[in-house]
């Protein structure tokens, strides 16, 4: 009685799955996972390039003949002005490049994501969510 109820538009087709699509599917899946991992990088990256700037400002104000304790790892160098500038500098460096092939790789699978999606709602239709 249900199935006379629902209109033509809301009916859930039963499709049977293949492996190939079962393989599509869990592809999406882990690039979605990746995708996620990606984004958090991303964002703890970006906050240590804003400490990382803001650090480079307050050695831009700082006396010229003062020394800096400049972390590695667990441990404190004690550094120059031009050398701690130096060392921030190439840091917010190889920060930027970090974050930049982080949004290279996001989009390459927002790309593959597109793709997928296109194949397995051709196929599943509606009985399938590939929304976040």
């Amino acid at each position: 009685m249900s199935k006379t109820m629902l209109d033509k538009s809301e009916e859930v087709l039963e499709t049977e799955v293949c492996a190939a699509d079962q393989k599509m599917i869990n592809l999406f899946g882990r690039l979605n996972n990746r995708k996620h991992e990606l984004l958090r990088e991303k964002k703890s990256k970006q906050e240590d390039l804003e400490k990382a700037t803001d650090s480079q400002d307050d050695l831009f104000i700082a006396d010229d003949d003062s020394k800096f304790k400049y972390s590695m790892g667990e441990a404190f160098l004690e550094v120059n002005k031009e050398d701690a500038e130096s060392m921030i500098e190439k840091y917010i460096n190889q920060l930027e490049e970090d974050i930049k092939k982080i949004d290279s790789d996001v989009n390459d699978i927002n790309e593959k994501h597109k793709e997928l999606k296109v194949l397995l709602y051709a196929k599943f239709k509606g009985s399938i969510n590939l929304e976040e």
